[in-house]
Order: C-alpha cells, then sequence, then structure tokens
C-alpha cells in the first residue's frame, strides 16, 4: 500500500539547505568598483586678489576698483573662484575713489601731501652727531645755543643758506679703554680741533665774528658702544644765523692764497700757546713762548719771500715779509729778558710792527677778504 494512503498525513520529506549568497561565497574573489573620476577645485581669480589688497591698503583706490570688476567678468566666465574677494575689493575701492575725489575738492589731500612731503624732508635732512662729516652745515637743536645740553642729531641744512654751525672734521681718540671723563676729553678737543679747525678754515677773516670754537664729544653712553671720535667744527654762539661756508682750505683756495695764509697761520699758532701763569710765576715759560713766536714770524719771512708771486702781489709781499722781520726782533728780545715790563715791552713793539695796511694790502692783490673781522663791542662803539 501506498504509505502516503495510510493516516492520511504526507510523509516527511528533508528540505534542502539553503545556498549562501554568492558574495559570501567562500574562497570568492573581492568584487572592486568603479572610482568615479575626480573633480579638479576652481583655481582663484588672481585679480580679485589684487582688488582686494588696492582697496584695503587705499592705495591706488581707481585701481582696485576696475581690478574688481574685470575679476568678476573673468569669474563667471572660467567659473573661478574668489567673488567674495571681488565684491569687497570693488566696494572698498568704489568708498575709497569717492573720499579721494571729496578731498581733492577740499583741497585737504593737497594740504595733507604738503605735510607729508615737509615732513619726509626734514626726516631726510635729521642726521646724527656721529654722522656729520667735514664740510656739513647745520642748525642747533633746542634754542640754538652752544652751551646747551648734550645733542644726539640735528638738522643739515645747505651751508649756502642760513645756518648756525659747520663741521671741519673730526679724529679718533686713541689711549684710553676706559672713558676717561669729560674733563679730558674736553682737553683733548681743543688741542685736537684746533688744528683742524685752522687747517679747515685758513683764512681767520672769513670766519663771522659771531661763530666760535665748537666740538661733539662723546658721552658716557655712547663710549660704551665704542665711540670714540671728536668732531670739530664752528657755530654760533647766541644761535644767531649765518650764511656761506668758513672752508677756506687748499680745495677752494688757489696756491697764492693758501701760500700766504700759511704764512699768517703760523704765528698765530704760536700766540696760542702763551703760558696760563703770570709773568712772575712763570718767566722761563713766557721767555719759551717768546722765543717760539719769534721764530715762527722767522719763518713767516722766508715763506713769503720764497713764494713766486703775482706781480701785483710781490710788493705787498716783500713788505709784509720785512714786517715780520722786524716783529721777529722784538719778540727776539723779549725772550732774553727777565725783567717783567721789558718783557711786555718788547713784545708789544713786536705786535705793532705788523701793519694793518700791508696785510690789507697784500690780501687784495690775492683776491682774500680785505675787511678785517669787527668784534661785536667794538661795532657797538663805533655806532655810538
Amino acid at each position: 500500500m501506498d504509505p502516503s494512503q495510510q493516516g492520511g498525513q504526507q510523509p516527511y520529506q528533508p528540505h534542502p539547505m539553503p545556498q549562501p549568497h554568492p558574495a559570501y561565497l567562500p574562497n570568492q574573489p573581492y568584487q572592486s568598483y568603479p572610482v568615479p573620476p575626480f573633480a579638479p577645485t576652481p583655481a582663484v581669480n588672481g585679480l580679485s586678489i589684487a582688488s582686494l589688497v588696492c582697496g584695503l591698503v587705499c592705495c591706488l583706490p581707481p585701481l582696485g576698483l576696475v581690478f574688481g570688476l574685470i575679476s568678476l567678468r573673468q569669474i563667471r566666465r572660467r567659473g573661478e573662484r574668489g567673488k567674495g574677494m571681488a565684491i569687497a575689493g570693488t566696494i572698498l575701492s568704489s568708498v575709497s575713489t569717492l573720499l579721494t575725489l571729496a578731498l581733492l575738492a577740499t583741497g585737504v589731500l593737497g594740504s595733507a601731501w604738503e605735510g607729508m612731503k615737509e615732513g619726509m624732508d626734514e626726516a631726510s635732512r635729521s642726521r646724527s652727531t656721529l654722522d656729520l662729516r667735514s664740510g656739513d652745515c647745520f642748525n642747533l637743536p633746542g634754542e640754538g645755543k652752544t652751551d646747551d645740553s648734550e645733542t644726539a642729531a640735528v638738522e643739515t641744512v645747505e651751508c649756502a643758506g642760513e645756518h648756525q654751525a659747520e663741521i671741519a672734521g673730526d679724529y679718533k681718540i686713541t689711549g684710553y679703554r676706559e672713558f676717561p671723563g669729560e674733563r679730558r676729553l674736553e682737553a683733548i678737543a681743543e688741542e685736537g680741533c684746533q688744528k683742524i679747525n685752522d687747517a679747515y678754515a685758513m683764512d681767520p677773516w672769513a670766519v663771522p665774528v659771531t661763530m666760535d670754537f665748537y666740538y661733539y664729544l662723546p658721552t658716557r653712553q655712547s663710549w660704551r658702544l665704542d665711540d670714540r671720535s671728536i668732531t670739530c667744527g664752528f657755530a654760533t654762539t647766541k644761535g644767531e644765523m649765518t650764511t656761506g661756508s668758513v672752508r677756506r682750505d687748499a680745495t677752494v683756495l688757489d696756491p697764492h692764497q693758501v701760500a700766504y695764509l700759511r704764512a699768517e697761520g703760523l704765528v698765530l699758532q704760536a700766540h696760542y700757546v702763551i703760558p696760563e701763569a703770570d709773568f712772575a710765576e712763570d718767566v722761563a715759560g713766557h721767555q719759551q713762548w717768546a722765543t717760539r713766536v719769534a721764530a715762527a714770524l722767522g719763518q713767516q719771512a722766508r715763506a713769503l719771500r720764497q713764494h713766486t708771486w703775482p706781480q701785483s702781489a710781490s710788493g705787498p709781499a716783500a713788505d709784509r715779509a720785512a714786517e715780520f722781520e722786524r716783529a721777529g726782533a722784538h719778540w727776539q728780545k723779549a725772550a732774553s729778558t727777565r725783567d717783567e715790563e721789558r718783557f711786555w715791552g718788547h713784545s708789544r713793539a713786536g705786535e705793532t710792527a705788523l701793519a694793518r695796511k700791508t696785510e690789507i694790502a697784500l690780501r687784495g692783490a690775492i683776491g682774500l677778504e680785505t675787511v678785517p673781522p669787527i668784534e661785536p663791542e667794538a661795532e657797538q662803539e663805533s655806532s655810538i
């Protein structure tokens, strides 16, 4: 009998096992999927950056406006980035352009520009005292007086115009490792600057009577920064203004003028070293001083006689040489006496032996100043 017909029940039949998904089959290789192509980031428009920069710095604002408008067109056409910067630059440049036009219309910008130029010009003329060089003319700071406090910077100007001071030169201090002190530096400056000033302004008649010896010294602070320079020159003592340079050296003088001024300068340099003590306290020192003056006068006479002068100057030069010889003889007598009255009598005779009219005649013949300097006191007395 058919088992299916017994008891009306269906016989049990085994159910087949489900098949695994193909993706999870063992030893099934990994199946990769294609990667979509890469889309590059759009470039930033260069003119948009330029527009923003011009708008921010307010420099040439119309240029920033033009850059912004051009960059907006390029961004739309090329699909570039930078639209925000182009818009910001255009707005800022537009505001700057309108502001500039308003300032031009009212004259404010012109005044500001002139003020800026004046400030730049003044800054360019400002120079440290450490940087001053021979031939520089400048104005003194403060009230313009030579006894003002120490100065770090001055305003340089053209020597042909009004000024208060002029630099003759500078030299280095040697022999000191530590700061020697202000008094010692002053003594060094007076000795060294005298030679520099005499060489720079060989003609004392060309130096205004309102100008005097002047120098800059290292300070204790600048000494620590290796400042060892003393700067020498001339300056007005009360802040007066002067014009023209006092420079009278071989760079601006002819050989005849140099020969004469060197001869005249010898006796002046000898007079500088007069003893500080009175005659009775330093007789030997005064005799040595008179000997130096006599020797300088003799050297002056020989220099004038040995030089070949132009015909117009030969006569006055010979007359001046004879005066030097007579004056030297009086100073030699002063050097040989120990009597104070005789000493000063011979020295005064030596001074009066030099006639001013002879000096003026020789100066005029070689083209030098013929008007002697007049002291302010003498000028006031003559006007009364």
